[in-house]
């Protein structure tokens, strides 16, 4: 567990236990637009705030997790498991530092809060608008694709009934359900690698509710409007709740599968004042760690002018040149960002006579896109506008963490 702000040891006295709950509910509520409306209990988020002498940090972070300390989820949150494997850490995978959270369920796990699961709860907030993060593992031998849902992220508002937002896998997608029955596909499931998830969400029934979410680095939803139910009844604010929930085995059904592992690590709490840099889980000591095998930084090392008619890089871009379409006889043209290490993406930033920014999220990285096989012919530049230009590039990782970005100034002319 990391801890931020304040020590924690021997000299730690019951009066300090006190102090820490205040301290929480006090970052809870602090800076945020407060909702009104009744908070009742439905059984699914912590009641014990602090059971150990592990406090709270205090600021934008309100807690954060990555395995490796000796209070391993034993701060704020509750653990909602019935085996003793169903919670561990482990060092498998480790994605920050040397350890994560390991999440096991198996079809014959028996049942406990009403279902089949293993999760991690969070006390009821007494305000609606708050970050959430986490880097996720999903190994491949054991998270077998099926057409039977399971619920590995939700924010619960009670009342008996779906989470108002859940973070659901399906038949090999990843998909985000909202308190209105719709499901956005947020891609694939790619698995043996890591990914990194970052969420804002203003919890609200109205149309000020917000929920943006972003992957490796990629921002994929954007969606206002209502994001829970409103505080009627049973209703409460959403509690953050992570793990594996599977519905489809509880009593005794069975589906196709009989496992689930997941692996999580860097888990971040934030209050409304957090920011996405602050949110976004970083692995490693400038390197990403992946199947505990370290690997250098991405970069984008040049940037390569493509004829785009004939496909073939023409030359490197260098910084000041001008570049003669007459002379090289181009018609149609594209940019490709040559790359060093395992990229998720590459955003290009152009400016000038002709101003353009796109993120291309598969190789090869090209500034006017590409269809995957080497056809580059794309964009509008057909031929470019004659003039200046600045053009950078920026790798992501898998993380999402920003890589070695490129930068060029040069000229079209005639």
């Amino acid at each position: 567990m990391k801890i931020s702000m304040l020590k924690r040891g021997n000299l730690l006295s019951r009066n300090l236990h006190v102090l820490s709950v205040l301290l929480l509910l006090a970052t809870l509520a602090a800076c945020q637009k407060n909702v009104t409306g009744p908070i009742i209990d439905d059984g699914s988020a912590s009641t014990d705030l602090v059971s150990t002498e592990s406090v709270i940090g205090i600021g934008n972070i309100i807690w954060q997790e990555n395995a490796d300390g000796s209070s391993f989820l034993n701060v704020m949150c509750s653990k909602q498991t019935a085996t003793s494997y169903g919670m561990t850490a482990s060092t498998n995978q480790a994605f920050s530092g040397t350890k994560s959270a390991r999440f096991e369920l198996r079809d014959t796990d028996p049942e406990n809060h009403d279902g089949t699961r293993t999760e991690i709860s969070f006390p009821e907030p007494t305000t609606n608008n708050f970050w959430y993060s986490y880097a996720l593992y999903m190994p491949g031998a054991q998270y077998k694709d099926e057409k039977y849902d399971e619920v590995i992220t939700q924010w619960h508002g009670g009342g008996s009934i779906t989470a108002a937002i859940s973070l659901r896998v399906q038949s090999g997608h990843i998909y985000l359900r909202t308190l209105d029955g719709n499901e956005t596909d947020l891609g694939v499931v790619e698995k043996d690698k890591w990914h990194t998830y970052v969420y804002h969400i203003i919890h609200s029934s109205g149309s000020d509710g917000l929920i943006e979410v972003w992957k490796d680095g990629q921002k994929i939803v954007t969606r206002k409007g209502p994001s829970m139910y409103a505080l009627t009844g049973e209703f409460h604010l959403p509690n953050w709740k992570m793990g594996i929930y599977k519905s489809a085995w509880n009593g005794t059904n069975t589906t196709s599968t009989n496992l689930r592992v997941l692996y999580f690590d860097d888990i971040k709490y934030g209050s409304a004042s957090a920011t996405y840099s602050e949110m976004l889980p970083i692995g490693g000591s400038g390197s990403t760690t992946i199947n505990d095998q370290p690997t250098a930084p991405v970069s984008v090392t040049s940037l390569n002018l493509v004829n785009a008619e004939t496909e073939k890089d023409i030359q490197t871009i260098s910084n000041g040149s001008t570049i003669s379409l007459s002379a090289l006889k181009l018609a149609k043209a594209n940019i490709r960002a040559v790359t060093t290490g395992t990229i998720t993406n590459v955003r290009f930033e152009l400016s000038g006579k002709q101003s353009k920014t796109f993120t291309d999220v598969a190789a090869p990285y090209a500034l006017h896109g590409d269809d995957g096989n080497g056809n580059f012919f794309y964009g509008n530049w057909n031929p470019p506008a004659l003039g200046t230009y600045t053009l950078k590039a920026t790798p992501y990782d898998s993380r999402g963490v920003t890589g070695v970005s490129k930068s060029v100034t040069f000229t079209f002319s005639k």
